[in-house]
């Protein structure tokens, strides 16, 4: 079975958007402590974003895979109901 796994570029997309998100933070809380509120709800949303992404990505490896597992399952179920028939028909004689 092939496995599938997440797409490199979402992923490194998603950490930089969650490490862009924290810079702002470090910013709005080491540099700049009374100004620039903006900073802390665009880090805010970055990181979300970031967040998101990774876990878009992560649900659709997890369904290509679980895709490929059932392809697999149904194609062991198809070959075990064909050898039951065979083992019917050569005991009914």
């Amino acid at each position: 079975m092939k496995k599938y796994r997440p797409n490199t570029k979402a992923v490194v997309v998603g950490l930089a958007f969650m490490l862009v998100g924290i810079a702002c933070w470090v910013i709005k809380a080491s540099f700049i402590p009374k100004g620039a509120v903006f900073l802390f709800s665009i880090g805010m949303l970055l990181i979300c974003i970031g967040g998101l992404t990774l876990t878009i990505t992560a649900f659709i490896a997890m369904r290509k895979n679980d895709l490929a597992m059932n392809a697999i399952i149904k194609k062991q179920d198809e070959e075990r109901k064909k050898e039951a028939e065979k083992e019917k028909q050569t005991s009914a004689f």
